[in-house]
Formats: C-alpha cells, structure tokens, sequence
C-alpha cells in the first residue's frame, strides 16, 4: 500500500518532497527498540499514540513555558530536523520545556512511528483528527510538566496544522510561530498542481480543516509570528501576507517578517530561533 501510494504521489509531489523537508532517511528500527535511546516518550492511549522527544532548560521554574515544536509535510523523508530546533531552543533559552512532536502516521530515521494517518502529502492531513490528537498531547504535556504558558512553532504543513490548532482549540496556545506556511489549503494545492505540472492527485477532495476557515475563532490575546522566505517557491509569500492580513483583521498582535532571498527551507535557520526566543518570554 506504502508502495502504491508513492507512485501515485511521485509524479506530482517530487519537487515538494525535496523541499518540504531537510531531513535524511535512515534504515528503520522497531519502535521496542527505539524506546530505549534518547530523550523520547509515547503520548496518548494504546493505538492512538505519537512519539516525542522532550528537551528540558537547565534552569527551570515550577511553571516553565511549554514549547511544541512541528515538522513538514516530508513526502519521501522521515523528518527528525524538529528535534534540533526543539533542543536548540531549550538550550538557548531558560525556563522551557520544548517537545518535537512526530506528527500522526509519521516515522522517524530511528524508528519510532506515530499512530495515525500520514496520507498522501499533498494537504490531505490537516484533518480534524490530526489537529484533535494534537491537541491532546499538547493537554497532556502541559499537565505532566506544569506549564505556565504554551507555545507551538510549525513549519510548512506543520504551520498550516499551528494555525488550525488555534482556531479549533481556542485558548489552548498563548502564542505560534509559523513558518513558510500554505495557510490557505485550497490556494496551496492548486499552486502545487501547477509548480509540479502534476495531475488529478491535486484535485481529489481532501478532509483538511484550512487556516483561514477557523481564523475568527482565535483568542485576540494570541501572539502569532510569521516567518516566510521572499523566494519560496513551495508555499508562496503571498499565502503568508493573506493570513498576516486576516490575523491582524481580527485584532490578533501578529508580526510578519520577509526572509529575502530565502526558500522553503528555513526552519533550521536562525531567523526561527530569534523568533522563537522572543514568543518564549
């Protein structure tokens, strides 16, 4: 089935596969295996689990800020760069609980395999459930480690999935960082279909909840940040700026910054830790 649905996704995702993602494929290991090493835990009941890797600040109060951090849409790859961006931002940072979650139906490059549906990658997996299940681990971990504030940085598919989270869970997120975001799904799609020359898998329905429907439905007390590259060619900046327009509309404190020159891969860059450090406190 694995097989069958990257033929179907080749022809018209093999451009997005190799930006959406700056992560590397490594052989799997089982998940039993894969428990052992690391800073990771399982959260949520038994067939409805996600994998997290969990970096804590040296110095922590009784309430730390919790920080969710979310990977891509990663077509082809198995993504772990969320991990670097959640350890280098507990490491910069005082008083930070930061946690990369692997997105529903996500395998790592060690293994661990969150449960759930990945499908096809071509902003088919904003779905409700996925958004509903995050929002459960986001509860559980704000319990578990007795959060003061939350905040959730997304890149890409990840961002779109940040900017649903605040609008269907209202309340739930003090502030977000989205990144290179394709913050209208059906605009998104309908630039990939022409950017790939690809065929009907653009086309077919899709279930995903899009950024722009639940925007009225976000606290004004919100810090949103968004970050976009001027030459970003997967999720344009023309998505970012109407969602920009949108927020501010609402009345929700969001800032906007350009990265010139910059593509769709910026998540791992500085801009996202300045960003970052300025949510986190």
């Amino acid at each position: 089935m694995r097989n069958h649905r990257s033929l179907l996704t080749a022809s018209a995702s093999l451009l997005a596969s190799l930006a959406l993602t700056s992560c590397q494929p490594q052989t799997d290991q089982t998940r039993a295996a894969s428990e052992a090493s690391g800073p990771g835990q399982w959260l949520g009941a038994t067939g409805h689990q996600l994998w997290a890797q969990v970096y804590p600040s040296a110095k922590r109060s009784a309430h730390p800020t919790l920080l969710l951090v979310l990977h891509g849409d990663a077509p082809f790859n198995k993504p772990e760069y969320q991990y670097t961006v959640a350890r280098q931002a507990a490491q910069a940072n005082a008083d930070v609980v930061a946690v990369a979650l692997l997105r529903p139906g996500y395998t790592d490059p060690a293994g661990h395999q969150s449960d759930g549906e990945r499908g096809e990658t071509t902003g088919d997996n904003y779905t409700p459930a996925v958004i509903d299940a995050i929002a459960a681990a986001l509860d559980t971990l704000r319990a578990r480690y007795h959060a003061g504030r939350v905040v959730v940085a997304g890149h890409s598919g990840g961002a779109a999935i940040t900017a649903d989270l605040l609008g269907r869970h209202p309340g739930r997120v003090d502030a977000a960082l989205l990144a290179a975001c394709p913050c209208n799904v059906a605009a998104w799609r309908t630039h990939m279909k022409r950017h790939t020359g690809g065929g009907a898998i653009w086309d077919q329905p899709v279930a995903s909840v899009s950024p722009e429907q639940v925007v009225a439905r976000i606290p004004a007390t919100t810090r949103v940040a968004l970050l976009v590259g001027t030459a970003d060619s997967i999720a344009p900046k023309g998505l970012t700026e109407d969602y920009y327009r949108r927020l501010q509309r609402q009345g929700i404190p969001a800032t906007l910054h350009e990265l010139p020159g910059l593509g769709h891969e910026i998540f791992l860059g500085k801009a996202v830790q300045q960003e970052l450090k300025g949510l986190l406190h």
